[in-house]
């Protein structure tokens, strides 16, 4: 399997750069003698250099968990109804609502999507003074880095909404403090970018060239759900027909067997449009370990860090095979004591139990998916899963939620229901106990369920949930059925800008006042 090979000589000049170009003033650690005037001198030179940039989705001090390889789930998966964690302390924060403006991951992710912004600008503002290297080449290179600063964006503007807005190389002294832009003006860089890159990007690459490059279809994806976001279902719907367009070519396929996507035998899922792959020997991440079940006999040594809440994995119906995809009800793999070679049972309680029945049952307070964990080929502490960031299930709901809005709940359910009969749940329409939508506002509700149950910890939770309108209702139902004081209102629906940055920027202080639980 080819991937994007990284570069440690690039790795080093795009730390650099990403340390002094974010907007928070640091002082830059030196890594390289290198410099923006004698690193970008050859095409191989840029082709490492764009190396650094994929890699800096999945930042690995050691072995990859930040951003895409796990963080990004803290602030999109929880504080939702979807994810909860016993850790204390930050996740606990983040899954009682009760977070503040220094939880790290507010500041890492921010920080790692910064990275790849600097990394991407570096890119583009160098690329053209590089001589032997044909305009076809540069476009290719250019398209890709601006697809990842797209992507960047469009998960800052998700997180923070208005945000810095920096598209070219700067020092610190004249970004630190660079005006708040609204989320209009960064959507407006994120379309360019992304037609841009939908123009000059292949529909796929060959094996020789690295399979999990962005391609058309990953530029036109992210392109249409911008468009969602923005409520404008007209253009979403131009541009979520033409990565339908590219399955009907054949250049994606739904798999048949939703947990085959999983598979780490399977690394580059036909249904896959953009993702990013890890190999234990090269950039190994710490993704099973985080999102892997605690004290398993067949997946073991995991930590069960993220997981899914109980009453959120209880929305499942006991017919979709999909609530099943979880791990619950098995004996642990470390012996429970000194007079018997069984662990504990671990199982799921039932609504508002609290008491274990025996001594030897534990009672689970999340649910970990087997997403990242499913049909393991390397159980070495460093693993090869791959994360998918765009799938064409994914787009199929788009495709579902588009016709819905535009023209009704008839025309939006044959795909809803495509995925539920791939799933083997049943068809909404098909008996009373799933009736199909008689108005938008019935399928916007069906469309929040099946989002989530198709898409659970993929980093999608609470953007589908704000753009959908049902953030406030669905994390207050969570909170109450929890013996919680529902809290969340509208002004939550962005999280407050990380304290570093909110202690040198003005903007951000003032606006942290209204953006905490």
């Amino acid at each position: 399997m080819n991937f994007i090979k990284l570069s440690h000589r690039f790795l080093c000049l795009a730390t650099i750069w990403a340390t002094i170009s974010a907007c928070t003033k640091l002082e830059p650690e030196l890594y390289s003698d290198l410099t923006t005037e004698n690193a970008y001198s050859s095409e191989s030179d840029i082709n490492a250099a764009l190396t650094g940039t994929y890699a800096s989705l999945g930042p690995y001090p050691g072995d990859a968990y930040l951003y895409y390889a796990g963080y990004l789930v803290m602030i999109t998966d929880y504080a939702t109804d979807m994810g909860f964690s016993t850790a204390a302390g930050n996740p606990t924060h983040l899954s009682n609502f009760s977070y503040d403006e220094n939880n790290r991951y507010f500041k890492n992710n921010w920080q790692n999507m910064y990275q790849v912004i600097a990394n991407a600008n570096l890119l583009i503002d160098n690329i053209t003074a590089v001589s032997g290297m044909s305009d076809e080449n540069k476009n290719l290179v250019i398209g890709q880095a601006r697809f990842l600063r797209a992507l960047a964006y469009n998960d800052l503007t998700d997180a923070w909404g208005p945000v810095p807005l920096i598209t070219s190389t700067k020092n610190p002294a004249e970004s630190y403090n660079t005006p708040l832009s609204a989320v209009e003006q960064v959507d407006s860089l994120i379309h360019a970018d992304c037609l841009f890159a939908a123009e000059v990007l292949p529909e796929s690459w060959t094996s020789e060239l690295g399979l999990a490059r962005a391609t058309k279809g990953a530029a036109l994806t992210l392109l249409g759900k911008n468009y969602m976001r923005a409520h404008n279902y007209e253009q979403a719907k131009v541009y979520i027909d033409q990565v339908l367009a590219l399955r009907d070519k054949g250049v994606y396929t739904l798999n048949p067997d939703f947990k085959n996507e999983w598979s780490e035998s399977n690394k580059m899922d036909k249904g896959m449009i953009f993702g990013i792959l890890h190999e234990s020997s090269l950039n190994g991440g710490e993704i099973a370990n985080h999102f892997g079940p605690t004290d398993h006999q067949e997946v073991t040594d995991r930590w069960q860090y993220y997981g899914v809440s109980l009453q959120f994995w209880r929305k499942f119906d006991d017919r979709d095979p999909r609530k099943q995809f979880f791990y619950y009800n098995y004996e642990g793999k470390a012996a429970r004591d000194g007079s018997t070679t069984h662990g504990f049972y671990y199982t799921i309680p039932n609504p508002g139990q609290t008491t274990a029945p025996n001594d030897t049952t534990k009672l689970l307070q999340n649910v970990a998916t087997k997403k990242y964990s499913y049909e393991m080929v390397n159980s070495s502490y460093l693993d090869g899963r791959t994360i998918q960031v765009f799938r064409i299930a994914d787009v199929i709901l788009c495709k579902a939620e588009i016709e819905n809005a535009l023209s009704g709940p008839s025309a939006g359910l044959p795909y809803i229901n495509e995925i539920r009969k791939r799933a083997g749940a049943p068809l909404l329409g098909e008996s009373a106990d799933f009736p199909a939508p008689a108005t938008k506002e019935e399928f916007v509700n069906a469309l929040v369920d099946e989002r989530g149950f198709e898409l659970v910890f993929e980093y999608k939770r609470k953007a589908d949930l704000v753009r959908l309108g049902k953030y406030e209702e669905v994390c207050n139902a969570y909170l109450k059925a929890r013996g919680m004081t529902p809290k969340v209102t509208e002004k939550l629906r962005y999280f407050p800008y990380p304290l570093d940055e909110a202690n040198l920027h003005p903007e951000m202080a003032a606006a942290n006042a209204q953006r905490l639980p």
